[in-house]
């Protein structure tokens, strides 16, 4: 084998090491987030489901329906607190003001114009 068909071979390994490396990467990046959604509880409340999202304040989301989980509704009472399913949550987290008319076609509710502008 000669120098230059040696140095081809190991450029190869490097390329293959390096994609395996970010494979490996986007794998534990991936297993994380399973563990986090894994830990959540089946029933969510507003103030941990705000802590996930993040954004805007908590009050905002409390005194703006459409701006919570199910636009306000499909939740059920756990003591006395409103707390939405775990499944609706996540999907939940993926909306940002770009979605939400959509989202809260989806839902048979009417946001506010400033926010229907806002969206998609």
């Amino acid at each position: 084998m000669t120098s230059t068909e040696l140095e081809m071979v190991l450029q190869g390994y490097s390329i293959a090491i390096s994609t395996l490396t970010q494979e490996i990467q986007a794998l534990r990046i991936d297993i994380q987030k399973q563990k986090r959604i894994d830990n959540l509880p089946d029933w969510i409340n507003l103030k941990t489901a705000v802590s996930l999202k993040g954004g805007a304040a908590f009050p905002t989301y409390r005194s703006k329906l459409f701006l919570q989980p199910c636009c306000g509704r499909n939740y059920q009472f756990l003591g006395g607190v409103k707390c939405w399913r775990r499944e609706d949550v996540l999907d939940w987290l993926a909306i940002a003001d770009s979605g939400l008319k959509a989202y809260a076609e989806n839902w048979h509710v009417s946001i506010p114009e400033n926010y229907e502008r806002r969206s998609a």
